[in-house]
């Protein structure tokens, strides 16, 4: 019997280094009391989904072991879900004191940057469950993981992974964001501020995105995205924020230059989170390469402030 899945969306904020991201977790309700989770990945591969989890016996090297074979078979019990591990991405493991080395092989290093992040997650987070295990840190064909920009990622602990799960019901917070729409002639981005109150286990940069896909609020400002416009996935690692949209982000692209719907993401996410670029990419399994005729695709986007109207002083 498939039992029913109530989501509990929940921020996982990745601090290693410079490093972060953001990955939702739904729990299997009637499983909250548990006290050992494993986890899986949503059929749409954009959020963990965690199970119940009894070991036989609670020994560290039981555990180790039982743990490790079942995620290295990628077997799963559910249709709505999918293995932790890619087919064809396996692990082993040495233990040093308190520090477990997960050394993967080297088709982990196929996996997109949403999905790695998934399996960082998780991995990280099963095995922090291991008595005397206290942090985790990955290598591939036994070098260190590194970052984008070539350093290593290093220890894992339970610090590394903030989990809010907003589920009492004062866990909002409020926040004003700076959002970029564009003005009456399309080629240009104006500022808008607006203040939201959200629960807090929501990640910023989602609710900056359903915000902007929201439109204006104010006169002579104009919407940059087609409001029913559907965010697949976002993320954020080493400092860089990866948006997918969905088709309509360009098929339904507003009468505006090319360059505002880009923009008006990218300086919009990157006034509000601790990052430095934007990577945008459309489209489920057929993604372009391109939005309208010269903007590039799985490029990273710096912010742009040419294209803003200064404001009056």
């Amino acid at each position: 019997m498939k039992k029913k899945l109530s989501i509990i969306i929940t921020a996982l904020i990745l601090s290693i280094l410079a490093a972060g991201c953001s990955v939702e977790i739904h729990e299997d309700s009637g499983k909250q009391d548990a006290k050992y989770y494993l986890y899986d990945i949503s059929s749409d591969e954009t959020q963990l989904q965690k199970k119940s989890y009894s070991p036989e016996e609670t020994t560290a090297d039981y555990m180790l072991k039982d743990m490790m074979q079942r995620m290295n078979s990628q077997q799963t019990d559910s249709q709505n879900r999918v293995s932790l591990l890619p087919e064809g991405v396996q692990m082993n493991y040495s233990v040093e004191e308190d520090v477990l080395v997960v050394n993967f092989n080297s088709q982990y290093s196929s996996m997109s940057r949403a999905r790695e992040l998934l399996v960082r997650a998780g991995v990280v987070k099963t095995f922090l469950q291991v008595p005397g295990i206290n942090s985790v840190r990955f290598t591939i064909e036994n070098e260190d993981l590194t970052d984008s920009r070539g350093q290593a990622v290093g220890n894992m602990t339970a610090d590394t992974f903030a989990e809010f799960t907003g589920t009492e019901p004062d866990a909002y917070c409020s926040n004003t964001f700076t959002l970029y729409f564009t003005d009456k002639s399309g080629q240009k981005l104006v500022k808008e501020q607006r203040t939201v109150r959200y629960k807090r286990s929501i990640p910023k940069e989602r609710i900056v995105l359903e915000q902007l896909m929201k439109g204006p609020l104010e006169k002579g400002h104009y919407p940059t995205i087609p409001e029913n416009t559907e965010v697949l996935n976002v993320t954020i690692a080493d400092r860089i924020c990866y948006v997918a949209f969905d088709g309509v982000f360009s098929s339904y692209a507003l009468d505006v230059s090319e360059k505002i719907p880009v923009y008006s993401v990218v300086n919009s996410l990157l006034d509000a989170l601790d990052a430095d670029k934007v990577q945008i990419t459309v489209g489920g399994k057929d993604r372009l390469d391109t939005f309208g005729k010269k903007m590039e695709l799985y490029h990273f986007y710096e912010r742009n402030d040419k294209l803003v109207v200064k404001e009056k002083e």
